[in-house]
């Protein structure tokens, strides 16, 4: 590669390599600068995470590997051209714009700190011009988070192979989310850029003639191998992805890029992820925001006669910052009223990693400047660099993978908010996802679209609010939705349908083949709830009493007697054992799902009494038995039998209680070894937390239980959730190191109750080669 590039005419911008590095980087370093240009006029930014067990880079090291000029980042200083920046340690740095800003680290900050998130977020203001984030080795998940922010505005990510980190942990967390554009050695990192950032100033290529073939072949390919069916979606915005993911593999020929595909899964993982990934913020469109609380939010507050929950949908919610800036003007707007009515966000999207990405709810620093301060103290927590959304208003959202334009909609809602989605659509698929949103609205529900979007030949059937921001209320009553507006897999297949095959690979449905007999005009008469209430009441006559969860704890189905013990206010079934089953229950359905996600589950039954409303008890038996152990999700399979009374609600009726002698534990002396493990602990005056390598949590101690107000039905929930919330330590970051790399951590710090001082210790897992599988944390309260 030369050390100098042609500038496009009126090309100004300084194009900016940022590289995070920490433990084992300075090899990568020393290699990357070896072929990095010094005279290109690129600006390069080397973020160091703290490593205290490996030495830090410096200046003097660095200037005997480079001509490149070399300053400290200083807050005020701009970017400058053929210059390596470097951060100062117990410092925070960020771009905004060319100007760093810094702020020293307090000593009651929590760690660990993590530098390159904040700064590779703070990079998506740039993201789509001349800029690239590199992550180089490194222990821990430094700079995930911020790569996602950049990512979904548009940014470059280039990772190190894994396989020449002395410490890859770093380069796969990126890796692992799918979201990077090149994997190469530290030494050609350098020369990827540069084909990168020769693409960039192109704009994208009109498809050339003869190339429809490829393209088509092409999203066949994702079809078969991703189960992605883009039928619905414009051509032009297809072919200009697909041209930009090309472009930046350095491919010109479309049957090279093809080739690529066809031979390389990483490839048509980067282009799956490219066509999927929706790009929102907190707070877009400020203007927007504060007309929605204006003319739908403030009046649904200043509503003192109803107590329903206040439903709403965003759909295509991408990373979650649209969802939860809707709940958090929700909330305001109750709080200013003094409205003890309650609310529930559906947010759904059909890419798995931005729905795991929101449900987790945590962001850099910088993902949050549009939120005003006092917002930012009342509806997150402070956790090392990142924020991360406070139980009252996560409590109230559900992230669900939701395809829109096949997938029944959500009902009596009184918002749907979709602003990132329609505009990606032909007119004949928008026009679907409208009566889709115009179904599950309840009359006078308000709808929110993009500012370029409109309810098209829906129109009569709502008035519009803000012309301008695209707010409209709905006007008319119930409808039937018309055959072109029913999701495909609850319609007949009929020759000649447009889109090919049914999303997500499957085949069509047994109700689908059955309606296709009747009438022809059935679908159109009857619509979804007529076929949904069939369905219902078939499963209600014939299935037995029970319930479906699944391994991470999601409620996907009940029937039968098995209702009693379901509380569905909000009419979904995706939710989690805690919200919406028996509190009763919770202990013994979490032990199961431990036993089926370790491997080890065999069909068992226990009894338990339930606490019905006015005192009454109910006696129970429930079966568990695992469904299908070789797709994920493992689901598991609970038989319910409620007691009529009497003797039988004493007594189990060991006929029924179908367990493997050989396999089933011994309750006494299961009993005998709690007990005496929880004696011991007590003598020592510690507290013990298991958490797995889901970071869920396992078994805690009374100590545990009682510092920290953990509950039976906290086992199986996540730890970021149900966790101790500690401010000198990112507990789950630590946790994760202790799993994925066998670090042991100790550390103290000041809590509500005075001091604590932890240990955490990863738990070598003897069946998989002594790799660990879960982590031991023990607390310590220090001797007065």
């Amino acid at each position: 590669m030369t050390d100098s590039e042609e500038k496009a005419p009126g090309d100004r911008a300084i194009p900016l390599v940022v590289i995070g590095a920490s433990a084992g980087g300075l090899v990568p370093l020393e290699r990357f600068f070896a072929h990095a240009p010094d005279s290109a006029g690129w600006c390069f930014v080397v973020i160091q995470h703290p490593s205290p067990d490996h030495r830090p880079i410096t200046d003097a090291w660095l200037a005997r590997k480079t001509r490149l000029a070399i300053r400290h980042i200083e807050d005020g200083a701009e970017i400058a051209p053929d210059t390596i920046f470097l951060n100062r340690p117990d410092t925070r740095a960020d771009l905004q714009g060319d100007v760093f800003r810094t702020a020293p680290h307090a000593p009651e900050d929590p760690v660990p700190y993590r530098p390159i998130d904040t700064m590779v977020a703070s990079l998506a203001p740039r993201a789509g011009g001349k800029t690239a984030a590199v992550i180089l080795s490194g222990a821990g998940r430094d700079g995930a988070q911020g790569a996602q922010v950049f990512h979904a505005a548009g940014g470059v990510l280039v990772v190190q192979d894994p396989a020449e980190a002395d410490f890859p942990s770093m380069p796969q967390a990126i890796l692992t989310l799918g979201i990077h554009d090149r994997v190469a050695g530290a030494a050609e990192i350098p020369q990827a850029i540069h084909e990168i950032f020769g693409a960039i100033p192109k704009p994208a290529p009109e498809a050339r003639p003869g190339t429809e073939d490829i393209f088509l072949a092409i999203l066949r390919l994702l079809e078969r191998q991703r189960h992605l069916d883009v039928s619905a979606c414009k051509e032009t915005d297809l072919q200009h992805r697909i041209i930009r993911r090309q472009h930046l593999r350095g491919i010109e020929d479309p049957a090279g890029y093809l080739a690529l595909l066809r031979s390389s899964p990483e490839a048509v993982n980067e282009l799956y992820h490219d066509l999927l990934v929706g790009v929102t913020g907190f707070y877009r469109d400020p203007e927007a925001i504060a007309r929605l609380r204006e003319t739908a939010l403030a009046p649904f507050a200043a509503d003192l006669g109803t107590e329903t929950p206040v439903r709403v949908w965003v759909a295509g919610c991408a990373g979650g910052e649209e969802a939860y800036t809707i709940a958090i003007e929700l909330a305001e707007a109750l709080r200013a009223t003094g409205n003890p009515r309650g609310f529930r966000i559906i947010a759904t999207d059909g890419h798995q990693p931005s729905i795991e990405r929101a449900s987790n709810g945590t962001y850099p620093a910088a993902a949050l400047r549009k939120i005003p301060k006092p917002l930012r103290q009342r509806y997150f927590e402070r956790r090392g660099e990142d924020y991360t959304i406070g139980a009252s208003l996560r409590q109230r959202m559900i992230f669900s993978v939701h395809d829109t334009l096949t997938d029944p909609p959500f009902l009596d809602l009184d918002l749907v908010s979709c602003r990132t989605f329609l505009i990606y659509l032909r007119e004949k698929a928008q026009a679907r996802v409208i009566s889709m949103f115009l179904f599950g609205l309840r009359k006078h529900g308000v709808l929110l679209l993009g500012p370029s979007e409109t309810p098209g030949q829906f129109a009569d059937d709502f008035e519009t609010l803000d012309g301008r921001w695209r707010l409209f209320r709905k006007t008319s009553g119930p409808r039937v939705l018309a055959r072109e507006g029913l999701p495909r897999r609850l319609t007949r297949r009929v020759p000649g349908d447009e889109a090919p095959g049914v999303p997500r690979g499957q085949a069509a449905p047994t109700l689908s083949r059955r309606a296709s007999a009747g009438p022809g005009d059935y679908a159109e008469h009857r619509g979804r709830e007529a076929l949904i209430r069939t369905t219902e009441h078939l499963l209600e006559t014939y299935a037995p009493s029970s319930i479906i969860v699944s391994s991470d704890g999601e409620v996907l189905a009940w029937f039968g007697a098995a209702g009693a013990l379901v509380d569905t206010p909000n009419d979904l079934t995706e939710w989690s054992v805690e919200h919406i089953l028996h509190r009763d229950l919770h202990f013994l359905i979490n032990r199961a799902l431990e036993k089926l996600r370790g491997g080890a589950m065999v069909p068992f039954s226990r009894r338990v009494t339930v606490d019905l409303n006015e005192g009454r008890q109910q006696g129970v038996t429930l079966h568990f038995e695992p469904l299908d152990r070789h797709r994920e999700p493992l689901l598991l399979l609970i038989r319910v039998r409620l007691e009529a009374g009497g003797e039988e609600a004493h007594a189990v009726d060991e006929a029924r209680v179908t367990v493997s002698a050989g396999h089933e534990e011994q309750p006494a002396e299961l009993s005998r070894l709690h007990t005496e493990t929880e004696s011991l602990l007590t003598i020592l005056d510690i507290g013990l937390l298991v958490v797995d390598a889901r970071l869920n949590i396992r078994r805690f101690s009374n100590h545990v239980a009682r510092w920290f107000l953990l509950e039976k039905p906290d086992v199986g929930r996540s730890l970021s959730v149900a966790g101790p919330k500690l401010s000198f330590v990112d507990l789950p970051a630590e946790v994760t190191r202790a799993i994925e790399d066998g670090a042991v951590f100790s550390g103290q710090g000041m809590t509500d109750s005075g001091p604590l001082s932890l240990e955490i210790h990863p738990i070598a897992d003897q069946r998989h080669g002594g790799q660990p599988d879960a982590a031991f944390v023990i607390f310590r309260r220090p001797t007065r």
